[in-house]
């Protein structure tokens, strides 16, 4: 079986299934790297949001903050969602694995919808994330990492969000950056911390905001 259909198949099912309860519930933390991520640019610049959700929270926080903005989701109904939720923004039906922009926007956004992807796959998108900003792009990056030093990521990577089972992955901080600093990104903020909330319980959490040089 065709590994990239079998898991974008199964993660776009279950957030289908759980797209109405996912938006009643608390979202959890803002980024705390999001402030420092919008400082970097000017009114009208381009966000690409991808695993944009309901649109809530962030695309309308990118509005909010003047900015042009574009939402893409695997979830047919996420993408609903989000278009009633927040309708000054465009929301498209697109795979991150499907990505397809050159030089386009500003900057990008990933707000831990990158667990998502296996080895192979994260490194293909992360080809594609780079090729879709411009010179000088900024690309903030939310991830899970491993709980513990020689955790089995790999074989724990099927997990149940909402009683629905998805691919779900950690990655390290020395895997973040041995996959986007050859691409030319340069890091320039890093935070990690737990988080904790209602739909996905204690989180160890690592944020990242680089600069395509």
């Amino acid at each position: 079986m065709d590994e990239k259909l079998d898991i974008v198949s199964l993660n776009r099912q279950a957030w289908d299934r759980v797209a109405e309860k996912y938006e009643k519930s608390p979202h959890g933390n803002i980024s705390p790297l999001f402030d420092y991520f919008c400082n970097n640019f000017s009114k009208s610049d381009f966000i690409l949001d991808i695993g944009s959700g309901t649109g809530l929270l962030y695309a309308k926080l990118f509005v909010e903050k003047g900015f042009k903005v574009l939402g893409i989701d695997i979830s047919t109904q996420m993408i609903r969602l989000a278009k009633k939720n927040v309708p000054q923004v465009e929301f498209i039906e697109l795979s991150m694995t499907n990505l397809d922009y050159q030089d386009k926007f500003e900057g990008v956004f990933s707000s831990f919808s990158m667990l998502h992807l296996n080895p192979p796959l994260f490194k293909d998108v992360a080809r594609r994330i780079i090729r879709s900003l411009k010179k000088g792009g900024i690309f903030s990056l939310s991830l899970n990492e491993p709980w513990e030093e020689g955790a089995d990521v790999d074989g724990e990577a099927i997990v149940e969000i909402m009683d629905e089972k998805m691919y779900s992955r950690g990655y390290s901080k020395d895997e973040i950056l041995e996959r986007f600093t050859p691409l030319g990104m340069k890091l320039l903020k890093f935070h990690r911390e737990i988080q904790a909330s209602e739909i996905f319980g204690i989180e160890h959490t690592t944020h990242y905001v680089f600069k395509l040089e």
